[in-house]
């Protein structure tokens, strides 16, 4: 087995904005999905969250988080980020 030495990163990430006090349910609501993402949060004051997806799964992870809006006030994606963001 020949090891790589460069890392590679197969991860899609999308970044969604909300108010605060729905973040704890934006992040239960996500881990109860069948492993489309892991939820970050950079600065919790500003309500933005980093959603790290598979990149097969990215499309089911979007039809979820628009049925989230029913339940979430002010849930919006704000699109994929390029990079990785600073945590």
């Amino acid at each position: 087995m020949r090891k790589s030495s460069r890392l590679e990163i197969k991860a899609k990430i999308i970044k969604v904005r909300m108010p605060v006090e729905e973040i704890g349910l934006f992040n239960a609501l996500v881990d109860g999905l069948p492993r489309y993402a892991l939820t970050r949060t950079k600065e919790k004051k500003s309500g933005e969250v980093y959603l790290l997806a598979t990149p097969f799964k990215v499309r089911e992870l979007l039809e979820a988080i628009e049925g989230m809006k029913k339940h979430i006030r002010g849930l919006e994606v704000l699109g994929e980020v390029e990079g990785i963001p600073p945590f």
